[in-house]
């Protein structure tokens, strides 16, 4: 259950606090452990969850006693460290009060269930009411050594609620705040002032069922980026619906068809994969060249928000939050008539819904169409005539079952009579729904094959109904994993996460189960692709490699676990419907923001637990964020720096307090797409930050104590000059995996600075330097290094040289991405063989780079950009390139010929060839390619394109044909030999 894995969590984390923080561990960490069995032990029933949960809270309550005396101590840890053996003495006292508190909580818990099973079972003993309480069970004075709540002086005592009371869970929402206070009392024991925790007292969030609308201009496009191909519509069995709608949207209005269509069906039917297949589907991107918005809403929609989405993603550039109904409707009626745009409004569930919105579409007169998604026919057979209604259907059996192998991983299914009677028992349970199909095999893939049949057996001898899968998928998922996946509804529902964000925000919540033999980033990763392959999470944009750039939750899946999240307070939304009452909530301990109200900011006391902050808020793009200084002054000013995890990422110049140091127990602070000027010095205080990410920020430099950072782990960087001491300290950022965007002249220490950074993963490293053999030296040997960019330029910024001597990479066996700007005295024959993406830029080869090229047996992307080869032929090798998927020729201003050998390229996918002007064909082997699916054509002479015509116009491809006016960049305009006279020769 969802208790037992976040209680699961919590004490890891307790764990790593009392490792670090607090002697005499071993006996705090073995009632731990037993509180985890408590809990685990409970099952299903609602008035076991009951005392499950009242554990929880316990459970809650001393994590912040250890992790608040922690905060308090650590000004002391800094300041005084001569006294660091008192300290030891103060660690050692709050472990014993610790211990001696933790250890009747699963005692008490066991006693009870332990009677419960012993019980007759009878209705009215069930009714009695028992209260059982912590500490003295008659409800006296709580004994000596017993914790003091310091967070709050007025707390009753520990309460947990009989189980023989009755109960019900609630289910579905996403996000918001939490509270705690500590007056920089000193710690002591309390023998007159037992702690109370009940219901009543003490909530640990509150999740409102409210519209949680995502206002980010990006968002829709997003949508484009992952295509449906014809296999994954021929597997659905709507490559002809997806035909036939398309038809219908982009048919003009002359043949007196209305400008709304409809897509109705149940619920896991398949209409958002549906909706999405047209949307990206190129034709709809071609007639509608001004735009397509996509909004999804809920029940409990809010109107201004749904406008004012649509004007961001619309390419309305004024700022909109403070317009009335009225002006956002004027405002979008006004694009609708200069412009023909796609709108799509997901989820539509109600006549009411409808009615609010009907007059902003319906006045439109310039070739706008509205896509509508709902779950019925009914509430909208006014707005259009039948035959704009398009209902999904069921798949037909042979599809499902076809589908259902597929996901299984089955490639075959045995004749017996067993085994026809289970066929026949998935189908009628999956009541072709495409959701359950892919659901259930998909769950069926991770058994193994020779324990896969059984357990199918199993479950179909259980009466379990079609309503059951999606519940059925989530419970089979190790407790770890379901605090993975229930993590993805505090992101706004069918947003597009990106998965590099996902990660580290996993890390640093303490969602992953330590493996001695891996790093946590890889069983990171492990868990990411467990929850994919089961469907729980879909991929929505892919890297030209394959691999997953952003990723969703489904919407079924998103209504199903929000009321998970609430039974177990995990987190709580503040949104633009949220009232004052709604707000005025204690002990929450992840706060989720979709919109800025300084009134529940002003009062600390409601934030007190607050362990994670993630902000939505992206409506103000002109107006600095100051909402969040606010909040954070006043909870670091009332001692109640508690929070792990600080996300802003998208939210614009967010007002940080200078004491952002402060925050002891920070593990992430993401400030990306901020534009944020400058950062706290006292960042470079946080002992537990793992990740920093100022991308996309005007940050130009951070404190030179960075350096002195022992668990920071990914640094994300906006190419920034970092002052670091040159010094013989060898731990300098031990743990340091990512540090990217980092900018590197005369005056950066090299040697006996960055040198000593020797465990990187990802690194990218632009550099402006009279002699770069130290840099360079020091990266061919970061031989745990995956993904590697490298900018050589001159003091003007232009492109420069890779020093004299060529690049050593022999070392890097496990890189798989490299990505070269500068030139280059030659392609290095010993790349690692690994390379899934190379990228070179300016690189001014002399030697055609094909032949080495085509020896890396796993090459999926090349991109050979702007001058990285200079001579006037290229001929790719036989037999070579035998993975290479995407292949992008741009600005090659003297090739002239392009051979393609036999056998080469045997997988190619895509070709993007942009301004080379003295090619005038495409090798005649890739003419007859079968592989070949998209050719891409930009500002090429007519005759190429005439050629490119002739011979691949009747072949089964996308052949797209492009003219742009590009700037050029500052050195194009520049003579390339006074260019390379600044060079770092």
């Amino acid at each position: 259950m969802e208790l037992a894995a976040e209680a699961s969590v919590v004490i890891e984390r307790l764990k790593d606090t009392l490792s670090n923080e607090i002697t005499n561990k071993r006996v705090i960490e073995n009632a731990l452990e037993d509180m985890q069995r408590a809990i685990a032990d409970t099952n299903d029933s609602e008035e076991f969850k009951k005392w499950a949960e009242g554990c929880l809270h316990s459970l809650y309550y001393v994590e912040d006693s250890v992790e608040s005396f922690v905060l308090d101590i650590a000004p002391q840890n800094k300041k005084w460290s001569f006294l660091m053996n008192h300290t030891l003495l103060l660690k050692n006292f709050l472990g014993c009060k610790l211990t001696k508190k933790m250890k009747r909580i699963p005692s008490d818990i066991k006693r009870v269930i332990n009677e419960k099973h012993k019980s007759t079972g009878e209705q009215d003993a069930r009714s009695n009411g028992t209260t059982t309480y912590m500490g003295d069970q008659n409800g006296a004075e709580a004994e000596d050594g017993d914790i003091e709540d310091h967070n709050d002086e007025d707390s009753a005592k520990v309460r947990l609620i009989c189980p023989k009371a009755q109960c019900s869970y609630p289910m579905i929402p996403e996000r918001e705040e939490i509270v705690l206070e500590v007056d920089k009392k000193p710690l002591r024991c309390i023998d007159d002032v037992p702690l109370r925790l009940d219901r009543e007292n003490i909530s640990l969030g509150c999740i409102s069922d409210k519209s949680m609308m995502l206002d980010r201009a990006t968002h829709a496009r997003l949508i484009y980026t992952y295509s449906y191909d014809d296999e994954e519509l021929e597997m659905f069995d709507i490559k002809q619906e997806v035909y036939d709608l398309v038809e219908r949207l982009t048919t003009t209005a002359d043949d007196g068809r209305p400008p709304i269509v409809q897509i109705a069906g149940k619920m896991g039917s398949g209409k958002t994969t549906l909706a999405r297949a047209i949307y990206r589907n190129r034709n709809i991107r071609n007639h509608f060249e001004s735009g397509c918005a996509w909004v999804t809403i809920s029940k409990k929609f809010n109107k201004p928000d749904i406008l004012q989405n649509l004007l961001k993603q619309m390419g309305d550039s004024k700022d909109s939050v403070d317009l009335t109904t009225n002006e956002l409707e004027s405002r979008l009626l006004e694009c609708f008539n200069k412009e023909k745009y796609l709108i799509v409004l997901d989820d539509v569930q109600s006549e009411q819904m409808w009615e609010e919105l009907r007059s902003v579409f319906l006045g439109s007169r310039n070739g706008s169409k509205l896509l509508l998604i709902t779950t019925s026919v009914s509430p909208m057979w006014y707005v259009s005539p039948p035959n704009c209604i398009h209902k999904v259907k069921k798949l037909k059996k042979n599809y499902s079952w076809n589908l259902f192998m597929k996901k299984a991983g089955w490639d075959t299914w045995e004749l017996g009579n067993e085994h026809q009677d289970s066929k026949q028992r998935v189908l009628d349970v999956c009541s072709g729904l495409p959701l359950n199909i892919v659901l259930l095999g998909s769950m069926l893939s991770t058994k193994g094959d020779t324990n896969r049949f059984d357990y199918l057996q199993k479950m179909l001898r259980t009466n379990w109904e079609t309503k059951d899968i999606v519940s059925l998928s989530y419970t089979d998922l190790p407790d770890h994993l379901k605090l993975c996946v229930l993590y993805l509804v505090l992101f706004p529902k069918e947003y597009d996460i990106p998965v590099r964000r996902l990660f580290r925000l996993w890390l640093s919540e303490g969602f992953v189960n330590p493996k001695p033999d891996k790093f946590p980033e890889d069983v990171v990763q492990e868990n990411f692709d467990d929850l994919v392959k089961r469907s729980l999470i879909q991929i929505s944009k892919f890297r030209s490699d394959g691999s997953p750039r952003r990723c969703r939750l489904l919407g079924v899946l998103h209504d199903y676990l929000l009321p998970k999240a609430q039974n177990i307070k995990f987190f709580h939304v503040h949104c633009s419907t949220c009232s004052t009452e709604d707000t005025v909530l204690l002990n929450v301990r992840r706060l989720v923001e979709h919109a800025s109200s300084r009134d529940i900011y002003s009062d600390a006391s409601r934030f007190k637990h607050l362990r994670s902050y993630l902000s939505f808020n992206f409506q103000r793009k002109d107006t600095p964020a100051k909402e969040v200084g606010i909040l954070l002054t006043s909870v670091i000013t009332k001692g109640f720096g508690l929070l792990r995890v600080l996300d802003l990422e998208g939210v614009y110049k967010p007002s940080l307090p200078e004491n952002l140091g402060e925050l002891f127990h920070l593990r992430y602070l993401g400030l990306r797409w901020t534009f944020l000027d400058a950062l706290p010095s006292s960042v470079g205080d946080l002992p537990y930050l793992e990740t920093l990410d100022v991308k996309h920020t005007n940050i130009n430099n951070l404190p030179t104590s960075m350096w002195k950072s022992k668990k920071l782990r990914h640094l994300n960087l906006s190419h920034i000059r970092l002052d670091m001491p040159q010094h013989s300290d060898t731990n300098s950022l031990p743990t340091l995996l990512t540090l990217w965007g980092l900018s590197v002249d005369d005056d950066s220490p090299v040697k006996n600075g960055l040198d000593r950074l020797c465990n990187l993963r990802e690194a990218g490293i632009t550099f402006c330097l009279t002699d770069c053999d130290h840099l360079l030296n020091w990266i061919s040997n970061l031989t745990s290094l995956q993904s590697l960019r490298l900018r050589s330029i001159n003091d003007v910024g232009h492109p420069s040289r890779f020093g004299n001597q060529p690049l050593s990479l022999s070392k890097l066996s496990n890189l798989s991405h490299l990505n070269l700007l500068g030139k280059l005295p030659n392609l290095p024959e010993n790349l690692p063989q690994g390379l899934k993406v190379v990228t070179l830029s300016l690189s001014k080869l002399t030697d055609d780079p094909m032949p080495i090229l085509g020896k890396l047996q796993h090459l999926n992307v090349l991109r050979l950009l702007s001058d990285s080869y200079m001579g006037k032929e290229m001929v790719c090798p036989q037999r070579g390139f035998k993975e290479l998927r995407v292949l992008k020729i741009w600005k090659l201003k003297n090739l002239e010929k392009w051979d393609v050998e036999e056998a080469a390229m045997e997988k190619l996918k895509e070709i993007n060839i942009r301004c080379c002007y003295k090619l005038m064909s495409i090798p005649k082997i890739l003419r007859k390619k079968t592989s070949l699916r998209e050719l891409i054509i930009t500002n090429m002479p007519e005759e190429f394109k005439q050629n490119v015509n002739k011979y691949m116009r009747s072949r089964d491809l996308i052949l797209t044909f492009k003219d742009y006016d590009f700037t050029p960049l500052p050195w194009e305009h520049a003579d390339h030999t006074s260019d390379e006279s600044h060079s770092n020769e």
